[in-house]
């Protein structure tokens, strides 16, 4: 009764329940060269800043703002010590 399962196809199995056919070819690396000989990629702290930014469309509005974001709070830390230096 429960061993007979009519979702899934005999011949080429779902992988981990996704059809085969819907998973889509994988994206591109946006890192620079750079970055992929020194190692960086995404699952380290620095490549996964790194690989964040330079997925960044500077044709889209919501992608611009995240960029400001970015680069106010990675030079907002640098100019708070300038400020309490002098």
């Amino acid at each position: 009764m429960f061993s007979e399962r009519d979702d899934v196809d005999r011949v080429g199995p779902a992988h981990l329940g996704i059809h085969p056919e819907a998973v889509g070819a994988e994206r591109p690396d946006p890192r620079p060269e750079e970055a992929k000989r020194m190692g960086l990629s995404r699952h380290t702290e620095e490549g996964a800043v790194l690989y964040f930014a330079s997925s960044l469309d500077r044709g889209k509005p919501a992608h611009r703002m995240m960029a400001w974001i970015l680069l106010v709070t990675f030079a907002a830390p640098v100019v708070y010590t300038l400020l309490v230096l002098l």
